[in-house]
């Protein structure tokens, strides 16, 4: 649930639709939510781009439109999985190989240092 979250944040949804779409209280989704401020974005951006170009830098030509950086992240990190997955038969599904390629950070970014 909390990846669906983050999927309708990044495309613009407010805590509250997310809430009401999900069945879940508001104040659970804006705590998950919290787990994904610009920061994150940001660097959840990079290491879409950083597997992108190791695995096909033709999904960087002209990615679909999003509303957020945190959108273009997830975008582009779901085109990478499933290229990964057609590559090498990797059959676990897009939100496992993309939690791999944020080390495990997807859902919950790392602590800041």
């Amino acid at each position: 649930m909390i990846g669906h979250a983050l999927a309708a944040k990044a495309a613009g949804w407010g805590f509250r639709a997310i809430a009401a779409t999900l069945g879940r209280p508001d104040s659970t989704v804006r705590r998950w939510l919290r787990r994904a401020p610009e920061h994150y974005a940001r660097w959840l951006y990079q290491r879409a781009v950083a597997h992108c170009t190791r695995i096909d830098r033709e999904l960087l030509i002209r990615p679909a439109a999003q509303p957020t950086l945190l959108g273009h992240a997830l975008n582009l990190l779901a085109g990478v999985a499933l290229r990964y997955r057609e590559l090498f038969g990797y059959p676990d599904p897009p939100w496992s190989v993309n939690s791999a390629f944020s080390y495990g950070h997807l859902l919950a970014p790392p602590l800041r240092t």
